[in-house]
């Protein structure tokens, strides 16, 4: 795989790219672009990704910020996520649904395959697996 250095220009192709298609479709862009993980705080989008090499991109928040709820509820999360696998919601919305459902963070590791969910402190996770496409 050809390593080029992170842009805003370069993930938002793999957005763009990925745009209609469920989201293990954005993972395998991302990870063709030589992404390794990202991670997004929740009340305001905040985007840092990081490449298999190391190089880090930081995108700043592009919604209106929102507090996220101090306390951790694991069922909501869930309810919130199959609602917009489902495509029931739209991301920001999902966002606002996770948020409330006290998620503060969340990590997609494309290398393990997996999306952990953080609450408001470490001792609160969810952990989703990525299907492979």
């Amino acid at each position: 795989m050809h390593m080029v250095e992170l842009t805003d220009d370069l993930i938002k192709s793999a957005e763009e790219r990925s745009k209609g298609q469920a989201y293990p479709f954005f993972v395998k862009n991302l990870k063709a672009i030589g992404v390794d993980n990202y991670e997004i705080k929740v009340g305001n989008h905040k985007r840092t990704y990081i490449s298999v090499i190391g190089d880090k991109l930081v995108i700043p928040g592009d919604i209106p910020e929102f507090e996220c709820a101090e306390t951790f509820e694991l069922e909501s999360v869930k309810t919130a996520i199959k609602r917009n696998q489902e495509g029931i919601t739209d991301y920001p919305t999902f966002l606002r649904e996770i948020g409330a459902a006290g998620i503060h963070t969340y990590v997609a590791d494309l290398a393990g395959m997996k999306v952990i969910y953080q609450g408001p402190n470490s001792e609160y996770e969810y952990e989703e697996v990525i299907p492979e496409v």
